[in-house]
């Protein structure tokens, strides 16, 4: 199967600082497929290459094998990529209908806000959780902040979902569920990019795992073949 996303050979320079070199990644639809690295190993930098904040210095990003060029985050959407972050950005004045839709609002005129509150539980639904689309995003928790945010991404046709710790602030239970929505992306065909420094969940969740450090991508293997040594030697550096 081809890679929906891929970053080829990529570099990118800040000043006198290289936070990616030469950097390969291939991400296929319907998999997990974890990055993991210490801090300041270059997986923020990847994200924002990826999500169209940064361009790279050299290197190529290609999406279905086309290269293309991310001009913005907006541009990334448009291609099918999107990110949550341990943070969720909602709005606490809107509700979670208007939260979800909040990339369409730009023509408030068609919108038919009795068809998108309809849409929203139906999205909310295929997510396996229990979330009134009109209740005020104010009184979310944090858990709840990320259910919105993934809507968001299925109601801009995400192919690609990355993650970015989002597990950090959460309770078992809500990691758990959390879990179950990634399943359910991979399922329907969705590439979950999952980073996270918990390596438990790593080999509970993902497919695939690739290691990053200082920059460079150091290896890419199923994680059915990795073991727990395996992977903290190449993310330290140390046989």
């Amino acid at each position: 199967m081809s890679p929906v996303l891929e970053l080829r050979n990529v570099t990118k320079v800040f000043g006198q600082t290289r936070a990616l070199s030469g950097f390969s990644l291939k991400v296929h639809p319907g998999t997990i497929h974890a990055i993991v690295g210490e801090n300041g190993a270059g997986k923020s930098t990847m994200i924002k290459i990826m999500t169209g904040i940064h361009g790279p210095t050299s290197g190529e990003v290609l999406v279905d094998g086309q290269p293309v060029t991310l001009r913005s985050t907006r541009h990334a959407q448009e291609k099918g990529i999107a990110a949550i972050y341990q943070e969720p950005m909602v709005f606490p004045d809107l509700d979670v209908t208007e939260n979800i839709f909040i990339s369409h609002l730009d023509r408030p005129a068609w919108m038919d806000w009795s068809a998108m509150r309809e849409e929203a539980d139906a999205i909310i639904s295929r997510l396996g959780v229990s979330l009134d689309a009109s209740r005020q995003a104010a009184g979310l928790t944090l858990a709840e902040q990320q259910t919105v945010e993934i809507a968001r991404a299925i109601s801009l046709k995400v192919r690609v979902l990355i993650m970015d710790e989002p597990s950090a602030s959460l309770s078992d239970h809500e990691v758990q569920r959390l879990h179950a929505v990634a399943r359910a992306l991979r399922d329907e065909g969705v590439a979950v990019i999952y980073i996270s420094h918990r390596l438990e969940e790593i080999f509970a969740l993902a497919d695939t795992v690739t290691v990053v450090r200082d920059g460079a991508h150091i290896e890419t293997a199923p994680i059915a073949e990795m073991t727990h040594e395996r992977l903290i030697s190449a993310m330290v550096g140390r046989g």
